[in-house]
């Protein structure tokens, strides 16, 4: 397997009196998980263990690194393609050069900043790292050229409509007033000496229907893919929890500063927001 994917997360604009909390790291198949990894790493490189707090106000809002990688050099028992598993309903492993490498789930959820768990970090103290800076974009024309469609729902592991369906581990059903949601970060498919065209996070509120932030990934090592940042926003007064994301720093930072003040504005260079009705506390 050629080289690791590191997918850097950031969340901004939750309001004031409240935290976002990651309640679980889930690792989702393909499997077995010995040939397959998806860890999330703090700024010190230390694994994260869930439940922990993110400070959208300390490192630049920084929750970690999700790296993505094959552990065995030539992972061989792997999954049909995702358009042939579908159509066939096969589950069994098949030899392939190709595979779709791990899934991070990640769990999340909005508490009152008063009513924190033991153990969890003050959100309002900082984590003893400095600051965060994202790395410059390269000119698009000095972007590699994508092989496949990131907007075709085959070329991803995770279908969005299967995680409309009633939730788990907290997450609540579609229309359903919520204060929490998941991520779930996965690649387009492997090849046996090729990294993946494509890296994504799913965004999501409670059950409601998905959104996709995608990547293209170079072809070399070095290159890694751009960083992913999540606006959270609440309107209590609408009932309104809703989550975006850009790969902008100046964009989510226009964006936050409008969903602190509960207005959801819409960017061309955002994803789009994911909207739920708010559970209020």
């Amino acid at each position: 397997m050629v080289g690791t994917i590191q997918q850097k997360l950031y969340i901004r604009g939750v309001p004031s009196g409240l935290s976002f909390r990651v309640t679980a790291l889930n690792l989702l198949p393909p499997t077995p998980a010995k040939e397959w990894r998806a860890t999330l790493y703090d700024s010190s490189e230390r694994q994260r263990i869930a439940p922990f707090v993110v400070n959208p106000n300390v490192n630049s809002g920084y929750m970690g690194v999700v790296k993505l990688y094959g552990a065995h050099a030539f992972p061989t028992s792997v999954y049909l393609p995702f358009s042939l598993h579908k159509s066939s309903g096969l589950t069994q492993f098949f030899y392939s050069s190709n595979s779709a490498g791990a899934r991070l789930e990640i769990l999340w959820e909005l508490t009152s900043s008063t009513t924190r768990e033991p153990g969890d970090p003050d959100p309002d103290e900082n984590d003893g790292q400095p600051e965060h800076e994202h790395p410059p974009e390269k000119p698009d024309d000095e972007q590699d050229k994508p092989t496949i469609d990131p907007k075709d729902p085959s070329n991803w592991p995770t279908d969005p409509l299967t995680l409309t369906i009633d939730g788990r581990d907290g997450v609540a059903r579609a229309g359903t007033a919520t204060r929490n949601g998941r991520l779930i970060v996965e690649t387009t498919w492997w090849g046996l000496i090729q990294r993946p065209d494509y890296v994504s996070v799913l965004y999501q509120v409670g059950a409601e229907t998905p959104l996709r932030i995608e990547s293209k990934v170079a072809a070399t090592i070095i290159s890694q893919p751009k960083d992913a940042l999540f606006i959270v926003g609440v309107n209590k007064e609408d009932e309104k929890i809703a989550i975006n994301a850009t790969q902008d720093t100046d964009v989510s930072n226009t964006i936050a500063s409008a969903a602190l003040k509960g207005i959801f504005y819409i960017h061309e260079k955002a994803f789009g927001w994911v909207f739920g009705k708010f559970l209020p506390f």
